[in-house]
């Protein structure tokens, strides 16, 4: 069996474990009963704060391409970023984050290394701002509700992901060209130096705190909409539970799992509710959710992002072809 095929498969292994986890002695009827009971008009609300904390992380993707293509609009972003979630939400091997470094190249200007640079600041702000929510969480709620190896397994992987761009961002610019010099050009090379490039930003202060305090923005909208879908379902909890169930269901997605990460996420927010007081059946209709509130809006709307890049696709090949 090939290591390709191993990846699809720990992380399927990983879905039944958690999925049984959460399942294990659950009254799903009274889960049930739960989710019927829901009140629309907090999820209404819940979906316009998703997309304002969804535009406050485009917005931040943008920020970091502007050095880059400084002609780059904020509209040119969109596409790139939803249909990229879209796709990690439906097929393995992360292929949105695939797809957004090297499909959109004409449509944002942006050599693919240079945006996967982009990508990793984006994986690193992201990692630091959750861990932040965690720890205020944990620091308002019953913290031993939460798996220890899940809050020292996210606290290591921060500090690793921290050390580890602030190390790439302090490696001189003649280092690297020098590294290009023994790499002897080609692709490889160049994808290096661009990734630098992308890198450079991070050496502002002021821009790493711009970025940090977007992020922090956007996760905190994101987590109003687990306090609507909270709301909208009578969840008894501490105020503060439905972020600490956003901190830990999304940090959840550092471990293998299946493409939208079902069962590991739901069982990671589901505990995070606990956390705060829920519940075993609260906790379980709030993360399923939740779940379904993330997955199926950003997957259709993200979906219907990518017709225009299959087409665009065909119209460049019958191009290629009259001449």
């Amino acid at each position: 069996m090939t290591r390709r095929l191993w990846r699809p498969l720990v992380g399927l292994a990983f879905a039944i474990a958690f999925g049984w986890l959460l399942a294990r002695g659950l009254d799903w009827r009274a889960v049930r009963m739960v989710l019927t009971g829901a009140f629309p008009g907090p999820l209404l609300v819940g979906l316009v704060l998703l997309a304002v904390g969804f535009a406050a992380r485009i917005a931040r993707w943008w920020w970091m391409l502007r050095p880059l293509a400084p002609a780059l609009p904020f509209t040119r972003c969109v596409r790139p970023f939803l249909a990229s979630l879209a796709l990690n939400n439906t097929l393995p091997f992360r292929a949105g984050d695939v797809a957004r470094t090297v499909a959109f190249r004409d449509e944002l200007g942006v050599p693919p290394g240079q945006v996967l640079g982009t990508l990793v600041i984006e994986r690193v702000l992201d990692l630091v701002a959750l861990l932040v929510l965690l720890g205020v969480g944990l620091g308002v709620t019953a913290a031993g509700e939460l798996p220890r190896a899940l809050v020292a397994g996210a606290a290591l992987a921060g500090a690793v992901a921290v050390l580890g761009l602030a190390v790439a961002v302090a490696v001189p610019s003649a280092t690297i060209a020098r590294w290009q010099q023994r790499l002897g050009g080609g692709r490889v090379a160049e994808f290096l130096g661009h990734a630098a490039e992308a890198l450079a930003p991070l050496r502002s202060a002021g821009q790493v705190m711009r970025l940090l305090a977007l992020s922090l923005v956007a996760w905190t909208l994101e987590g109003a909409m687990y306090a609507a879908v909270a709301i909208s379902l009578t969840v008894g909890a501490a105020p503060f539970a439905p972020w600490l169930a956003l901190a830990a269901g999304t940090l959840s997605t550092l471990l293998p799992g299946t493409p939208g990460y079902v069962g590991t996420f739901d069982y990671f927010a589901a505990r995070g509710m606990m956390a705060g007081g829920a519940g075993a059946a609260q906790a379980t209709a709030f993360a399923l959710l939740v779940h379904a509130m993330l997955w199926v809006p950003v997957t259709a709307v993200g979906g219907l992002l990518l017709v225009p890049l299959r087409g665009e696709r065909v119209a460049r090949r019958a191009r290629a072809e009259a001449v």
